[in-house]
């Protein structure tokens, strides 16, 4: 059994690297043109953008590892059901249920990764591309300049930019400054300016080109200047590139009179990083039934069957997010639906495999018309 069960286990090998470098290689197809504007336009280094990427994966493997699961196990299970293995498994006495165990490895090892990747992607998970450059060049604040957005810096300063080709220049920009809250109020306004970053301490000078300066107070100030220089320290204030635990959104929802539909979103995505590797185990038991019987209808067969049910299983993710924005499921909930619906239809489908069901037989017969019967001979 030993050598059977290794013989099996490398056989989901195969399909599950070969379908997870494709996937991988469509989802970097698909960042190709960021990563050429952070590279051309940006001014950012390889390896800047490299570990940039490195930061984003795990939310990409996280989401992949359970599709290529499935596609390797029904790859599997169709070739040995084509190839009449199964049938020579059961002459040599050894059942269906005997297979399971190498499957039920693979399966572990893809829920540990997953695992692993999902804890690993929490800490960026709701994090935007603005706020992952933030992270990984912690002093170097004008990344999280955003263009076209008010921009906050310590609760002093409020920067807008209309335009920034680069990480270095900026184009329309408006400064409002507030000391204190008995302070002078400040508005700048520069037709364009540079943006270097201080690193001791961090922080950001601004080398602004024709533009007003005003302040208000006891005595006002109106100035139209050709350059002016603006050093902003201490340290970024934007508390957006923070994850919350669960423990703190539980605590910020009891804590509030009418919590924000944001939190409980935020809530649910947390326990999701638990509940999605546990579609491994699902997914790779799937592939049981759709190769053994779409064994006659093809390998496509069952790759339609997976990519429905994959699709579904995606569907039901959104559609539970809705809901918990709507107030109508609760985040424990619509996090572990999506896998409850898995597991039932991998029962039912595994109990028809076992008990050696004929599918065909229980399918309706669908008669054409004598119209369209005669067209077609």
């Amino acid at each position: 059994m030993k050598i059977i069960h290794r013989y099996i286990f490398l056989e989901l090998l195969t399909p599950f690297f070969l379908s997870l470098l494709v996937l991988v290689i469509l989802l970097l197809t698909q960042q190709a043109l960021l990563i050429m504007n952070l590279l051309v336009n940006k001014g950012l280094s390889v390896e800047t953008v490299f570990r940039l990427l490195s930061m984003i994966f795990p939310q990409f493997l996280s989401m992949i590892i359970p599709v290529s699961v499935l596609t390797a196990s029904t790859a599997t299970f169709h070739r040995l059901a084509s190839d009449g293995e199964i049938i020579a498994f059961k002459a040599s006495g050894i059942s269906l249920s005997r297979l399971l165990l190498p499957l039920f490895l693979f399966a572990a090892i893809g829920f540990g990764s997953n695992f692993y990747l999902s804890l690993k992607a929490m800490e960026t998970q709701g994090l935007s591309l603005q706020d992952l450059l933030v992270r990984v060049f912690q002093k170097k604040l004008s990344l999280a300049i955003k263009p076209q957005s008010f921009n906050n810096f310590m609760g002093r300063f409020i920067i807008y930019v209309e335009r920034m080709p680069t990480l270095s220049h900026i184009d329309g920009v408006f400064i409002y400054q507030k000391e204190k809250k008995t302070g002078p109020r400040t508005v700048i306004f520069a037709r364009s300016g540079e943006i270097l970053n201080e690193r001791h301490p961090p922080g950001l000078r601004l080398k602004l080109s024709h533009g007003t300066f005003f302040q208000e107070g006891a005595a006002q100030q109106y100035i139209r200047f050709g350059s002016y220089d603006l050093t902003i320290t201490g340290h970024h204030s934007d508390n957006r590139i923070r994850v919350k635990s669960i423990d703190e959104i539980r605590a910020e929802i009891a804590h509030s009179p009418s919590p924000d539909p944001a939190l409980f979103r935020a809530l649910e995505d947390r326990y999701k990083n638990y509940a999605y590797p546990f579609s491994c185990f699902f997914f790779a038991f799937l592939g049981i039934p759709y190769g053994i019987y779409t064994m006659r209808s093809g390998r496509l067969a069952g790759f339609v069957f997976a990519t429905v049910t994959i699709i579904l299983f995606y569907m039901m993710n959104t559609i539970d997010d809705l809901m918990v924005s709507k107030g109508l499921l609760g985040p424990a909930a619509a996090a572990v639906a999506p896998d409850l619906v898995l597991a039932a239809l991998m029962s039912a489908l595994l109990l028809m495999v076992f008990k050696e069901v004929d599918v065909r037989s229980h399918l309706p017969r669908i008669t054409l018309p004598s119209w369209l019967r005669r067209k077609s001979s």
